[in-house]
């Protein structure tokens, strides 16, 4: 397995390497920031999975995950924090991620999800599954920006769709929740556990 590790604190992403390289026989590169990464992948054209923390110094893994998803469509995103807020993980899996890691995981438990994500799979903890049926990923990012107090202007802007894409998609999540407008809509997310 070929792995790309985005991290930018050099403790952990060496320490990181340096097990998973001693625990098996992945081989793993390490960039500090997503354009770092980017190049990195560019040139290493069999790459399985891309490593991306939550917290980067430049931007956030979540914006990472949407860029590799845009340049190399074929690799495998995975975020992995120290943050393992279900709600993270909704949100990485929103943007395309193939699995989601907390960092007080084993290595040894690390590295078995990182096989299954390499073998197709996706890996989440079920907790932070529990989307209700009908809810798309795109749904999954609205509802985010809704939370955050984004208008449908700004999150139309945010996400490069039309104003009213927005519209229709808080539309079906109102729908698919129960709600009868948009701070219902964050009292229903809650208690679903998406936010």
């Amino acid at each position: 397995m070929k792995l790309l590790l985005i991290d930018d604190h050099p403790l952990f992403s060496v320490g990181f390497a340096h097990a998973l390289s001693q625990a098996s026989s992945v081989e793993v590169l390490t960039a500090p920031t997503i354009k770092d990464g980017l190049d990195q992948a560019a040139a290493w054209p069999d790459l399985d999975i891309v490593l991306i923390d939550y917290r980067l110094g430049d931007t956030d893994g979540l914006a990472g995950l949407r860029c590799f998803g845009e340049r190399f469509p074929m690799v495998a995103r995975v975020l992995i924090s120290g943050d393992e807020d279900p709600a993270l993980a909704l949100r990485a899996r929103a943007a395309g991620a193939s699995g989601f890691l907390g960092k007080s995981a084993s290595i040894a438990a690390l590295l078995a999800a990182l096989q299954r994500v390499a073998n197709g799979d996706v890996v989440f903890d079920d907790a932070a599954l529990r989307i209700r049926a009908g809810a798309t990923a795109r749904q999954m990012e609205v509802l985010t920006l809704v939370a955050q107090g984004q208008p449908n202007k700004r999150i139309a802007l945010e996400l490069g769709i039309a104003e009213r894409t927005v519209k229709l998609h808080v539309t079906a999540l109102l729908e698919t929740l129960g709600a009868r407008n948009r701070t219902h809509l964050l009292v229903r997310a809650r208690e679903q556990g998406l936010l």
